[in-house]
């Protein structure tokens, strides 16, 4: 395992946005079915009433699969969006199949806004989720995250620091995002668990 402490977070970044791009699509099928058996047996997906989830890119595991299974128990789903007003900041919309969907700036799908997301019925505050499901670089097992680098999720979770006993923060990654120790900044804020194709990592 290489000592990530060495190496520096952008250069981390790239190694291991590589390693998951060279995954078949064989293998990220396989992946995502695995973390949604994995996901559905968790106490705190059990108990979660809503969830956001987010829209695969550049490899990551997708957990559309785990999204249509909480919508067919009942649960709602919901979906990060730039906020329209502070685009360093998400919102949480209401996912369903019949949600319209178009790309934000960085070519990711997300709720179209316009006409629909704005609506207090399909908007949620990320302190109302029960689970929030996150995309991921790299991780370790101490609950380290590294994200794409934008800082989206960090900045949000950040507004109320000590609101946050909900939701659980729970990353979705392959396994050869693992890493021994992530370098880590002040303003990072630290997973609940992880869920990869083959374990589930407390932290």
């Amino acid at each position: 395992m290489q000592p990530s402490s060495l190496i520096n977070r952008s250069s981390l970044r790239r190694h291991l946005r590589q390693k998951r791009r060279l995954l078949t699509t064989h293998q990220q099928k396989l992946a995502s079915r695995q973390v949604c058996q994995l996901v559905r047996q968790q106490p705190w997906f059990i108990k979660a009433s809503s969830l956001a989830i987010y829209m695969a890119v550049d490899g990551e595991v997708d957990p559309l699969p785990i999204a249509l299974m909480a919508q067919g128990m009942g649960k709602k789903v919901y979906l990060p969006v730039l906020h329209p007003l502070n685009t360093n900041h998400l919102l949480f919309i209401r996912f369903t199949p019949q949600t319209p969907l178009e790309k934000n700036r960085f070519g990711i799908l997300e709720p179209r806004l316009k006409g629909y997301g704005l609506k207090r019925a399909n908007s949620c505050r990320v302190q109302a989720l029960d689970l929030l499901l996150m995309p991921l670089v790299g991780f370790d097992s101490q609950g380290g995250r590294l994200g794409m680098g934008g800082g989206f999720y960090d900045r949000t979770l950040a507004i109320r620091p000590n609101e946050f006993k909900r939701p659980k923060l729970i990353g979705l990654a392959h396994e050869c995002q693992k890493v021994e120790q992530l370098p880590l900044e002040p303003w990072d804020v630290p997973l609940t668990g992880i869920v990869t194709p083959s374990q589930v990592y407390p932290t």
